[in-house]
């Protein structure tokens, strides 16, 4: 009797994984991606960063201007995301300007480029690779000086040598890029097929912004962007956009050595970036 019950419920557990696998196959795969320059700290605990993005799910973080350290993970303990790479290189060699990519899933291949062009330096990208529910991803971290024209400027250098002949499937580049939407050097990306969130959303970036500048208290637009090719895969991108309510509770207190003034008087922002994020749907066949 024993036997006859175990087997009988050994074809139907076995039954039941063939149907889960199959639907599983079928399914579409959903993965989040978020971007956001965090002003190396100064004006948020990364705790505080981890509440604001929990309402978003999300499986993959490109932080800028981050601090070193663990900084990156405690963002990601508060979301559950337990994988981080952070860079070597500050921007500008300012303090605390790296770069860092934070994952649900574990990273491999990752990897830091200098890179050589015109604006401040060091500039730099890091990079790293994950796959999701069978989706291979590169992923790619940034943050660069703008430029008003393509040569020789750090957009260019990323397209040359790390777009134009990457093999994978699906890239991704996220960051801080101080220029508008293929505007000025990043005419360099959509000469690369680069293509971008705000068009996928079709949101016109003309009257809205993702920085505003600290002294003045005039917006930059939207010069935070989150870049994408896919080469074998149906895909679209079906939410997303900036982050309006990244701002600390009204309670908040936070040491500084500058800047405080303004943080207080702009409503204690978690930075002067406002972070950026999209969903975007594989299809699979």
């Amino acid at each position: 009797m024993l036997l006859l019950v175990f087997g009988v419920g050994d074809v139907s557990s076995n039954e039941h994984a063939s149907k889960e696998q199959k639907r599983s196959l079928a399914a579409d795969t959903k993965i989040r991606f978020a971007a956001y320059n965090v002003l190396f700290g100064l004006w948020t605990k990364p705790e505080s960063v981890g509440k604001m993005f929990k309402q978003y799910d999300l499986d993959v973080i490109c932080f800028n201007e981050v601090p070193q350290g663990d900084w990156t993970l405690r963002v990601g303990r508060e979301l559950g995301m337990e994988h981080a790479y952070v860079g070597k290189v500050s921007s500008a060699n300012h303090k605390d300007k790296y770069k860092s990519i934070l994952c649900r899933f574990p990273l491999r291949d990752k990897s830091e480029i200098v890179i050589n062009a015109k604006g401040w330096k060091p500039a730099s990208i890091v990079s790293a690779m994950t796959k999701i529910n069978g989706v291979p991803l590169k992923l790619y971290s940034t943050h660069i000086p703008g430029q008003p024209a393509v040569e020789k400027s750090a957009a260019s250098f990323i397209s040359e040598i790390l777009i134009n002949d990457s093999e994978s499937e699906n890239l991704f580049v996220l960051g801080d890029f101080n220029n508008h939407l293929y505007q000025g050097a990043l005419k360099a990306f959509e000469e690369a097929g680069m293509k971008s969130i705000w068009h996928g959303l079709s949101i016109d970036t003309a009257n809205i912004s993702t920085h505003r500048h600290i002294e003045s208290g005039n917006e930059s637009g939207v010069i935070d962007h989150i870049f994408y090719r896919i080469k074998n895969s149906r895909v679209k991108v079906t939410k997303g956009g900036i982050i309006d309510g990244a701002f600390n509770p009204p309670e908040e207190k936070i040491n500084m050595n500058r800047y405080k003034k303004e943080w207080i008087k702009y409503g204690k922002p978690l930075s002067d970036h406002r972070p950026i994020w999209a969903e975007f749907i594989f299809m699979h066949d």
